[in-house]
């Protein structure tokens, strides 16, 4: 999981348009050490004042996420699940990265 937050990462952070939700790192009592956190959802925020329903936006570049505002995060919001097999993970970064490419 931390290898696709890394990739996605490495994607949104070329973007002005998109945000992924920042992570802290968080003290592990087992490894006795801070470690990254690597959820299985990505919070993904439309930043432009135009672009007021993220889900549609993504929706419309085959991206499937779900609505923020079904989870009380408002519609500049979309939850993307990373928790997929790796060709349906690759697909879901070949168009993240199309997107970005298109400001």
């Amino acid at each position: 999981m931390r290898n696709r937050w890394m990739r996605l990462k490495q994607v949104l952070s070329k973007s002005k348009r998109f945000s992924l939700q920042k992570l802290c790192s968080q003290h592990c009592s087992f490894f006795i050490r801070d470690r990254n956190s690597s959820p299985a959802y990505a919070w993904v925020k439309c930043k432009r004042r135009q672009d007021k329903n993220c889900y549609k936006i993504l929706e419309a570049a085959g991206i499937n996420g779900r609505q923020g505002s079904l989870y009380s995060a408002g519609d500049r919001y979309v939850r993307l699940s990373l928790m997929r097999s790796q060709d349906d993970f690759e697909i879901l970064i070949n168009k993240l990265r199309n997107l970005v490419a298109k400001k």
